[in-house]
Order: structure tokens, then C-alpha cells, then sequence
């Protein structure tokens, strides 16, 4: 798993660097673009944007940002004003942008990505060091089971325990009504978590998932795939280094995971250590959805909506 996230991470930075990609014709449209820093800890700017037929990330950009490009001009380097400390820099730090539409990682560079109308994309600044990073992330929702990402809108399945099938089918019924067209809801032992092919929603305790081994290979590598929490006890938030930043006795979680290596069917996770919170969780995203907007994961507490990986 490590070396296959290496290549996974490697490639993506390379691509985003270079630009690859094929021309596909989308009409014109609007789209919503989020700028953010540090995992979606800090929102620097966030507007509309309006865009002809064939137009690309990288003219989105050009007509509403002040931006700076490198390597030929397929690559963003700076953003109003803040720039690569890796790209051209004599004492290099391993601190870029990576560009997400519908929260998934692109792969291609921002010249290559040609927008549909209503995508979200997010543009964060953020280390890349330890080759720790999320190559899907939760901001764009509910907008990554609706147009997908590059093309590629797959089935989705909400699987729950025994415990959540209310919350479950709460949420399958308001993904329907936002225009998700292929979707179902079932028991989690029923489901395929393995299936390439669909994006999977996980709804359960910790207690009842942990021990499911697919589940359980992601959670292992940790915030190198993108989850920045560990649950026992308690459940800890973790900053981007998988450093233990706060503490919480009780709590739910929401985060997502692509499931292969340039992939973009994506596992999420809505789990914790407290019934109530799990509820919550759920809850948030068929009521409030704007309160994950924007951000990588979040952890669900009493009182709080927390953005993780967590900012020291």
C-alpha cells in the first residue's frame, strides 16, 4: 500500500506539473471554484465563475485569478500572490497547489481539465512532504456523486449497519432530489465495498467496521491515503504529519478515500464512537451540507464541525 500511494502521489504531482490529457466537449456553463490553504483549514477566496463551451481549469483560472504558471504554462505555480516553495525555489520546500473537481485529486494539469457546468473545484496550497496527502476529499458535496469526476460519474451504494438504516435511507431519498440518478440504499453485508465501478457510503459504528479488511488496509496507512483520525477510546484528530493534535471522547467522522490508484470511485466513511454523533454526521449532509463545503474531512462532535487533517 505505501509504495502504491508513492506512485499514486508521484504521478498525480507529475501530471499536474506537465499537463496529459484529452479534449472532451462540455457546454457552457457555471462553475464554483474554492481556494484554500493548509487541507482546507484556511479559505483564502471562493467565487462563481462563468465559462464558455471547451473551456479548461486552467482558463477558469486565468480570466477570475491572478495566477502564475510554470513548466510551459500547464501548471499553476502561484495563486493571487501565493506561490510554489518548490518550483524554481533555490531552498526547495515541498509545498504546492493540487486541484480537485468534484474532490477528487486530478491527475492531469489545469490546461487538460476542461470544466462541466456545476463543478466545484478546489484549489488548496498545501505540504506534500511524507508523501502525505488525499487524493478525494469531501468539499465538493454533494457535487462527486452527481458529475463525477473527469467524465466518470459511477453508481452509488449507502451501506449501513443494522443500526443507521433510518439515516441511510434519509440520505439516499435527498442525494435523489440533488439529481444522484443511479443510487441505492442497502444493509452493509449486502454491498460490494470492492466494486471499482461504484462509489460506496459507509454508515456504522467503529466498532462494527473496523474489523472489515478492506476498510481496515485504508485506516492502517492513515493520513497517507487521506485519514487523519485514529479511534479507540477516544477519537483523535490528527494534523497532516498523523500527529495526535486534539483529543475527543466521543465524535463522528466524515472522510472518503478513492478506492485504486487512478481511480475515481471513492469509499466514504461515516463512523465514530458515539451513536448519537454518527447520527448527527449523517444528518449534517442531508441538512446542512454547507458545512462541509470546502473541506477535506471533518469531525462531528457535540457542538462542533472540525476540518482534519487538523492545523496545529
Amino acid at each position: 500500500m505505501k509504495k502504491f500511494l508513492l506512485i499514486f502521489l508521484m504521478l498525480a504531482i507529475v501530471c499536474t506539473f506537465s499537463g496529459c490529457g484529452e479534449k472532451v466537449n462540455v457546454e457552457d456553463g457555471k462553475a464554483h471554484v474554492i481556494v484554500s490553504r493548509d487541507f482546507g483549514n484556511e479559505r483564502l477566496s471562493e467565487k462563481d465563475v462563468n465559462f464558455s463551451k471547451d473551456a479548461t481549469v486552467m482558463e477558469i483560472m486565468e480570466e477570475n485569478f491572478d495566477i502564475e504558471t510554470a513548466y510551459g504554462g500547464g501548471f499553476i505555480n502561484g495563486i493571487d500572490g501565493l506561490k510554489s516553495e518548490f518550483t524554481g525555489m533555490k531552498d526547495k520546500k515541498k509545498i504546492d497547489w493540487f486541484y480537485y473537481v468534484n474532490g477528487i485529486l486530478s491527475e492531469v494539469g489545469a490546461s487538460d481539465y476542461y470544466i462541466s457546468p456545476k463543478d466545484i473545484v478546489i484549489w488548496d496550497y498545501h505540504d506534500w512532504d511524507n508523501n502525505i496527502y488525499g487524493s478525494s476529499i469531501i468539499g465538493a458535496y454533494p457535487l462527486n456523486f452527481i458529475n463525477g469526476h473527469d467524465g466518470n460519474v459511477y453508481k452509488t451504494e449507502i451501506l449501513y449497519t443494522k443500526d443507521y438504516k433510518k439515516e441511510g435511507n434519509a440520505l439516499l431519498e435527498y442525494l435523489k432530489k440533488q439529481g444522484v440518478k443511479d443510487i441505492e440504499s442497502m444493509s452493509l453485508e449486502k454491498g460490494d465495498l470492492k466494486n471499482l465501478d461504484s462509489n460506496s457510503i459507509v454508515i456504522g459504528s467503529w466498532e462494527d467496521i473496523k474489523n472489515i479488511d478492506y476498510i481496515n488496509e485504508f485506516y492502517k496507512n492513515g493520513s497517507k491515503c487521506g485519514m487523519y483520525f485514529k479511534v479507540d477510546q477516544d477519537i483523535k484528530g490528527l494534523n497532516n504529519k498523523g500527529e495526535v493534535v486534539k483529543l475527543y471522547q466521543k465524535g463522528a467522522l466524515i472522510t472518503s478515500v478513492v478506492k485504486e490508484y487512478g481511480g475515481a470511485a471513492s469509499m466514504w466513511l461515516i463512523t465514530g464512537n458515539d451513536g448519537e454523533c454518527i447520527k448527527k454526521a449523517v444528518k449534517l449532509l442531508y441538512e446542512n451540507p454547507k458545512k462541509v463545503k470546502g473541506k477535506f474531512s471533518v469531525l462531528v462532535t457535540d457542538d462542533e464541525v472540525i476540518n482534519i487533517p487538523i492545523k496545529n
